[in-house]
């Protein structure tokens, strides 16, 4: 699923606003792609039921939660609109508005390490300590340091929209068998996973388009033709079939 600017432009060009002689963090972003970020095992299922956005919260923060209390969403006080998620399944994010790019994150709780890729700044193995309270994170790798302060409520999800124009023969989720994932809400939030970046959107359908709205450094509308085959959404010409996640 295409986009019509590149988030990753933006969001290179806010990290550079940020980290510009704010650390000494030298090192290279890492070339090496996310090839999945979902299990590529699905259920198929023959009926919608009923989905909203509560139960896209849910599976995300399903996500954030774990024995090891770094897992979870953060902020740095050099900006509060980028967070920095630490997912549970050797995922990281850098999330902005209702966008979050994937990176590889790897946590050794018996060492007390982190190590991220992120394409700016925050790149390389860290030393990490917990507060007593766990809401603070602090990094350290030599002469690089940050301090990280926990979101306890964070979400990508948006507020839902009022009186939605939906179909309910699309609700529900859906992934392609190239992994990527879209999850349509009764109360007009959707979802889509393409495996390099998760979204959330509002949206509305019309004259056969889904007609979405996501926040990425500003408010960007976007139009998805979709049409129903044999039991098959195909939107903007790949196949996704419905699958429990």
């Amino acid at each position: 699923m295409k986009k019509i600017i590149s988030a990753s432009a933006v969001l290179l060009i806010i990290l550079s606003s940020i980290f510009i002689g704010g650390c000494n963090n030298t090192s290279e972003p890492a070339k090496s792609k996310v090839k999945k970020v979902t299990s590529s095992k699905t259920k198929t299922i023959s009926a919608p039921g009923k989905y909203s956005s509560k139960d896209l919260s849910g599976y995300l923060n399903g996500f954030l939660k774990g024995k090891n209390k770094v897992y979870g969403a953060w902020t740095i006080k050099e900006s509060k609109l980028l967070k920095y998620i630490f997912r549970n399944d050797g995922y990281a994010q850098l999330a902005l508005g209702t966008e979050a790019d994937f990176t590889k994150l790897a946590v050794d709780s018996d060492k007390k390490t982190l190590e991220v890729q992120f394409i700016r700044g925050m790149n390389g193995k860290y030393s990490y300590k917990l507060s007593k309270d766990n809401n603070t994170l602090y990094l350290s790798s030599g002469k690089d340091k940050f301090t990280l302060v926990r979101e306890k409520d964070y979400t990508l999800l948006p507020k839902a929209p009022k009186n939605p124009k939906i179909d309910k023969s699309i609700l529900g989720w859906w992934k392609s068998e190239s992994s990527h994932i879209i999850f349509l809400g009764s109360d007009g939030v959707m979802y889509t996973n393409d495996i390099t970046m998760e979204t959330c959107y509002t949206y509305n359908i019309s004259k056969g388009k889904i007609k979405a709205v996501y926040d990425y450094a500003g408010k960007t509308d976007i139009d998805y033709s979709y049409n129903l085959k044999n039991g098959s959404l195909i939107v903007d010409g790949e196949e996704y079939r419905r699958f429990n996640p």
